[in-house]
């Protein structure tokens, strides 16, 4: 059974993995959205259910691998895998770029869906894809928890969300939020 934006975002909503408001960001700019998707991971259930909707989403690209970013995505990327019955590969950042290690291999011609848990910038969607290209594999689609960018990262497959929404970022000096004078949270 799919299930439709509606229940996704009241899911999400119940389990703390997204909010709306006035927060603060480790870049210290303030944002309108909070998302901590390794919380819908605290009850195995819920985990599993997310990961079962999302590999239904994506399981038409028929992959050969799944490949997760550490260290958010290792959850979502493995319920994702288990769904779909394939092994789970993750990159792990070494001196601030993702590599492929312990002894993980992507082998020329793989069919690899890429998973990751929320999607910003688009940053490690690509330098996971230069891992699978430079590997010989291809990415067959990318599938993710939140696409926090409204659809506007570029990606060389098929971005596949269960949750997508435009989330603002502000530098505090000109952030709309303090100015209409709501009160910042720090969910650290």
């Amino acid at each position: 059974m799919t299930m439709d934006t509606h229940t996704i975002k009241d899911l999400f909503t119940k389990h703390g993995a997204i909010q709306q408001g006035h927060f603060y960001r480790l870049s210290g700019r303030h944002t309108d959205w909070y998302v901590q998707c390794a919380r819908l991971f605290e009850d195995h259930k819920t985990g599993e259910l997310v990961g079962r909707e999302l590999a239904s989403r994506c399981a038409g690209y028929e992959p050969d691998v799944v490949l997760a970013a550490a260290v958010g995505a290792v959850l979502p990327g493995y319920e994702v895998a288990r769904a779909l019955g394939k092994k789970l590969l993750y990159c792990e950042k070494r001196d601030g770029a993702l590599i492929l290690r312990r002894g993980f291999e992507i082998h020329p011609g793989m069919k690899v869906l890429l998973v990751e848990d929320e999607v910003s910038t688009g940053q490690s969607i690509r330098e996971m894809t230069e891992i699978v290209r430079a590997l010989g594999g291809s990415v067959v689609a990318i599938g993710c928890l939140v696409d926090k960018s409204g659809g506007e990262v570029p990606a060389e497959a098929p971005l596949i969300p269960l949750l997508r929404f435009r989330a603002e970022h502000y530098p505090p000096d000109v952030c709309p939020m303090c100015k209409e004078g709501m009160p910042l949270q720090n969910l650290r």
